[in-house]
């Protein structure tokens, strides 16, 4: 494959991560309505899992946004500091990820 090929590859990836991510993220919504009429006493038991699927949404807004940069010619070491999930880019890069200018990992819930 030429680079120019793996470069639109990569491009049309990110793309349709972006639009697979816009449409979990428009289920953000729905979500909070389910919750509001989730019984109190099933709330705690609810509640990691709507986290987990808002840390699904910051997992996969990271690997488009890597895909992305790579499909933009970025280089690799460069590309990897847009992921902001410190595990993600531990993950991705066996434990030698972009360093200490990364962002701290803190997943932002509900933002």
């Amino acid at each position: 494959m030429s680079v120019d090929r793996d470069q639109i590859l990569l491009s049309a990836v990110a793309d349709e991560m972006g639009d697979i991510r816009a449409d979990f993220d428009s289920l953000s919504g729905l979500i909070t309505e389910l919750m509001a009429w989730c019984p109190p006493e099933a709330r705690a038991d609810a509640l990691p899992q709507v986290q987990t699927f808002d840390l699904l949404l910051q997992r996969l807004e990271g690997l488009s946004g890597l895909v992305a940069a790579l499909g933009a010619g970025v280089p690799i070491d460069v590309a990897l500091h847009v992921l902001t999930l410190s595990d993600q880019a531990a993950r991705l890069t066996g434990g030698f990820g972009p360093g200490p200018s990364a962002v701290s990992g803190d997943v932002m819930l509900f933002d």
